[in-house]
């Protein structure tokens, strides 16, 4: 059992220095989103890319490999690269494309689709009608080139460890549990090494001399797979094209697995100092609509964007929840609140449909002031306390890429509380309370939003002590309806 807990410690400490490992070799690099997306060729478990939504950029090839993931060396999957390479498993690949360099007849079919998903997502017509055989056959030769330099390994495996559990009754037992891990690689193949593969077709001697590496692009736990993929491998990203302004439209759609809510990131191409490419994200914003081969957004963040100068729209990762805190006031009643805010729906507009759920705490600006029941002066108790829950909807739209207005109202459940004293009775009092009101919310550094909102809350108080409550808080001028001004973060 000692050597189970010990497994685990190790597990989750080397884990944890392989995704430290794996984030520091993505910094050192900038990102680079190029504005064509084109198909990509995985082998190996291509399914775990399929299932965070990137069915359209990726191609499942099937190629005869060993998984080379393992107990023993499942935390070392940059070490793996260079095995990897030395038993072949980048022309192996490249085998299948070709059929072991006998064949462009495959490069031929995937060069074909992608020119037409380029053609889609660009607006263009390169393939024109009535175009001959040969033709179209000399032109899609030049198309293989992003066939053979955009290739990849997915592999995944399923670590199990045991832990000692206590049940119920007290007795011990061990329980299996797992963690899934998943590593990709790329084949490394430049232009040139590209060529040299179209021109060795039919040709062994020439093919059977050509060989490539195999380099690690990322690793790690498969639930951090998609936050992952954005900084360690932008190739395999989901990504289009602005292709309007007013309003403002992308080139991908539907077809390519984009659903309105989905969030979506504009990129600027830079050159750096050292003349090498790096895409700089100028602002964010939300599907509304969504067509077959296009889809409208509205800015969220920052309004930046140009057709003209080809920035890139990328799929980010994003969660459709956010919790808050806020700081909330009424005449003489301070508090606090924390709450969630879940976008639900999405409109063509901008318009976005909200549910609303808090949880509060309050009390008067004289906690300490004491009171004595007028039915029994031994009963004495400090001023009112407030706690509250409640469920709501709002309706928000985001102007100028930077502020949201949202309109909302919220059904509250309220306990009030008169801490005793001395004495026996403790005062408790319900409520039902309706704040309607107006948030502002202001950008400070995506997804924090400063969040101002205030509004007029009615209530309706219920039970036997509630009376004695509302008395205090009249004593105390301190009003649980009326008018209310709440600020605070979202993040």
């Amino acid at each position: 059992m000692k050597n189970s807990v010990y497994h685990l410690r190790v597990t989750i400490f080397v884990g944890f220095i392989l995704l430290i490992g794996s984030n520091n070799i993505s910094h050192a690099k900038k990102i680079f989103y190029d504005s064509k997306s084109w198909i990509v060729n995985v082998a190996g478990d291509a399914n775990i890319l399929q299932d965070v939504g990137l069915e359209s950029k990726i191609n499942p090839i099937k190629v005869n490999v060993e998984n080379p993931l393992n107990d023993s060396n499942y935390l070392k999957p940059k070490t793996l690269a260079s095995m990897l390479t030395n038993e072949g498993y980048g022309k192996k690949l490249i085998n299948a494309l070709t059929a072991n360099g006998t064949s462009d007849e495959l490069l031929k079919k995937l060069a074909f689709k992608n020119v037409q998903k380029q053609d889609i997502e660009f607006a263009t017509n390169t393939l024109i009608g009535g175009e001959n055989e040969n033709a179209l056959t000399t032109y899609l030769k030049d198309e293989y080139l992003p066939i053979l330099m955009h290739n990849y390994y997915c592999f995944l495996f399923n670590h199990t460890y045991e832990v000692p559990v206590t049940t119920k009754s007290g007795s011990k037992k061990t329980e299996t549990r797992s963690i899934e891990y998943y590593a990709i690689y790329k084949v490394d193949v430049d232009s040139e090494e590209a060529f040299d593969i179209i021109a060795s077709i039919g040709d062994p001697q020439r093919y059977n001399s050509l060989n490539f590496p195999v380099s690690f692009v990322s690793g790690g736990l498969v639930s951090k797979l998609e936050k992952n993929l954005e900084k360690d491998a932008p190739d395999l990203m989901l990504r289009g094209v602005l292709t309007q302004r007013n309003p403002a439209k992308i080139s991908i759609g539907r077809n390519a697995g984009l659903k309105a809510g989905d969030l979506v990131s504009i990129y600027s191409q830079k050159t750096d100092k050292k003349g090498q490419p790096y895409s700089k994200r100028i602002s964010r914003a939300r599907v509304g609509k969504v067509w077959g081969n296009e889809a409208q957004m509205n800015f969220e963040s920052n309004l930046a964007g140009n057709r003209k100068n080809g920035d890139v729209v990328v799929r980010t990762r994003d969660k459709h929840t956010r919790l808050g805190i806020m700081a909330t006031w009424q005449p003489h009643v301070w508090g606090g609140q924390i709450f969630s805010d879940t976008k639900v729906s999405f409109t063509r507009s901008g318009i976005i449909n909200h549910f609303l759920f808090d949880l509060s705490f309050s009390m008067t600006d004289k906690p300490g002031q004491k009171f004595i029941s007028l039915e029994d002066a031994n009963d004495i108790y400090k001023s009112p306390l407030f706690a509250n829950a409640g469920l709501g909807y709002g309706i928000s739209k985001t102007f100028l890429g930077y502020f949201d207005i949202m309109p909302f109202f919220l059904a509250q459940y309220e306990m009030a509380i008169m801490p005793k004293v001395e004495g026996s009775n403790t005062p408790l009092g319900s409520s039902v309370r309706i704040p309607i009101g107006i948030r502002f919310s202001f950008n400070v550094a995506y997804p924090v939003k400063f969040i101002l909102e205030g509004g007029y809350t009615l209530k309706w108080g219920f039970g036997t002590d509630y009376q004695k409550i509302k008395q205090a808080c009249e004593y105390l001028d301190a009003k649980r309806d009326g008018l209310f001004i709440n600020a605070g973060f979202i993040f």
